[in-house]
C-alpha cells in the first residue's frame, strides 16, 4: 500500500533514461513473447501478444517517443498496464526497481522537453541517485485509443 506523501513507480530505462509509471497502473511485467503483427497499425504498434487468454496490444515505447527501433534483448520487459477497461503492454529496455517517491519532490517536466513527448509526463521526480520521468499512461492510452 502507498503512503499518502509517496507514490511507488515501477522504474525502467529508455535511451538510458529512467523512467516510471505509478504501480497502481501496473498489472504485470512479463518477459517478453510472442508478439503478433497487425497490419495497418501505427509503427510504434508491435503487434499483439496473447497473455494467459487475453489479447493485449503491445507498444514499443522506444519508437512511440524516440522513432527508434531497438531490439528486443535478454532484459527487455513488457510493462502490463491497466487503466479502466484499457490493458496495454510497453516494450521497455530493462526495469530497474521499484522507487518510493515523495511527492513533494515531483515537479512539472521542463519547457524544453520536446512537445510531441511532453504531454506524457506526468513529472519530472527527484531521487538521492537520479532523476525519474513519470510517465502520465492515462494519457499514452487515451490517445493510442487502445483497447484489449
Amino acid at each position: 500500500m502507498q503512503d499518502a506523501g509517496y507514490i511507488q513507480a515501477v522504474g525502467f530505462n529508455l535511451e538510458n533514461e529512467t523512467y516510471g509509471i505509478d504501480i497502481l497502473n501496473v498489472s504485470e511485467i512479463i518477459k517478453p513473447i510472442n508478439i503478433t503483427f497487425i497490419p495497418n497499425t501505427q509503427d510504434f504498434v508491435l503487434g499483439v501478444i496473447n497473455l494467459r487468454g487475453k489479447i493485449i496490444p503491445t507498444v514499443d515505447l522506444n519508437k512511440k517517443f524516440f522513432d527508434k527501433f531497438k531490439d528486443i534483448t535478454q532484459d527487455s520487459r513488457i510493462i502490463v498496464v491497466s487503466i479502466q477497461d484499457n490493458t496495454v503492454g510497453f516494450l521497455v529496455d530493462n526495469i530497474k526497481k521499484i522507487y518510493n517517491i515523495n511527492k513533494d519532490s515531483i515537479e512539472n517536466s521542463p519547457e524544453t522537453v520536446n512537445e510531441s513527448v511532453q504531454k506524457y509526463i506526468k513529472g519530472v521526480g527527484k531521487l538521492d541517485e537520479a532523476l525519474i520521468i513519470l510517465l502520465d499512461v492515462d494519457t499514452i492510452l487515451k490517445e493510442g485509443g487502445y483497447k484489449s
